[in-house]
């Protein structure tokens, strides 16, 4: 998920429990560029942190922000700065969780539970106006 702010979001999808979300990241960042073409940064988790991750950034002229884990052996520098922004996708997944039918995942489907996801983001997104 990508989110502009704390009750916005720009991108969503539905990834299998099994795969990990790195594989689903370019696909992501086209999503939120094709909606939003001039961003910067692009700020994720320790989970993302891997050259192919961070040059999928790179090739769209973006500059990634992401930490590197306790194992890497080369660590750059951090823009902590542009890391605590990430705390707006962490308060909408918050947001989004007190719908319990998100929560609980009860749509087996990905279509129907994707639905939820968009019909629940317009709630909170209606909720802030």
């Amino acid at each position: 998920m990508t989110a502009a702010d704390e009750n916005t979001a720009i991108a969503v999808d539905v990834v299998p429990g099994q795969t990990h979300e790195a594989s689903h990241l370019e696909p992501m960042i086209d999503a939120t560029t094709a909606r939003v073409p001039d961003i910067d940064e692009g700020v994720a988790d320790k989970g993302f942190d891997g050259e192919p991750q961070r040059q999928a950034f790179r090739d769209r002229n973006i500059k990634p922000v992401i930490p590197y884990k306790a194992n890497c052996t080369k660590p750059g520098r951090l823009n902590k700065k542009a890391y605590r922004e990430r705390n707006r996708i962490e308060r909408l997944i918050g947001k989004l969780k007190e719908f319990r039918r998100v929560a609980t995942r009860y749509e087996k489907l990905k279509q129907t539970f994707l639905g939820m996801i968009q019909l629940a983001l317009g709630f909170i997104r209606l909720k802030r106006l």
